[in-house]
């Protein structure tokens, strides 16, 4: 079953997305790692530190990672927990790209995906999947593109903002991607997929495109 698909629906700042100047200089959609087996664990839930990858589940990748912050006094991810790069699509349908996303779920404190700035990206977009449950009011979802809040549910209750249960693009500017969930219980959970930095082609990809547009033309008049 496909689940709808909705264009952000919060303030954005800095929309670029891809335009006919654009290209795609980077992506990922979390297709090239295995998925592990059983839950993730993580034993330290005292203490703020970067995730290690566990049987597969996280993992740190080409220039991102995933960061754990006590901010609740609990169990953390000591208990074992769906969280990670995943194929189980029962929650979204279907992912939109390939068929594995990253999943972050019953975290029992903040955990963030950290995505480095790509250098001559000029904006960033994802989907993110907010799955549909009885969200608390000291639940948060955040993101952060290049140091700009595009969206932050503190003080509000999930369950009013229109998230749930589709996958929304969400697009920034240039800059570090930060993806957070500060969440306690199981079914709540954010599935993240299809990363894209955009930017514009250098000098000589430029010319190349000029000389496939004029090859084009000559083509038509000679038919």
């Amino acid at each position: 079953m496909n689940k709808t698909f909705a264009p952000i629906t919060v303030a954005a700042v800095g929309l670029l997305g891809t335009t006919a100047m654009g290209a795609v200089i980077h992506s990922e959609s979390f297709e090239n790692y295995t998925t592990g087996s059983g839950q993730y664990v993580d034993a330290d839930a005292v203490n703020d530190h970067w995730l290690v990858n566990y049987d597969d589940h996280t993992v740190s990748g080409d220039g991102w990672g995933t960061y754990y912050t006590n901010t609740r006094d609990s169990v953390g991810l000591s208990d074992g927990d769906y969280f990670g790069v995943t194929s189980y699509a029962g929650a979204v349908g279907d992912f939109t790209d390939g068929v594995q996303g990253f999943q972050m779920s019953d975290v029992d404190g903040m955990a963030t995906m950290v995505f480095d700035a790509v250098d001559g990206a000029t904006g960033v977009t994802f989907d993110m999947f907010v799955d549909g449950t009885g969200w608390e009011t000291d639940d948060r979802i955040m993101v952060e593109i290049g140091g700009v809040v595009i969206l932050d549910t503190y003080g509000s209750d999930i369950d009013d903002l229109d998230l749930e249960e589709m996958w929304t693009n969400y697009s920034g500017g240039a800059g570090e991607l930060r993806i957070s969930l500060d969440s306690n219980a199981g079914t709540e959970a954010i599935f993240i997929d299809n990363i894209v930095w955009t930017g514009v082609p250098a000098p000589g990809a430029l010319a190349l495109l000029g000389l496939a547009g004029i090859a084009g033309r000559r083509r038509r008049r000679n038919d």
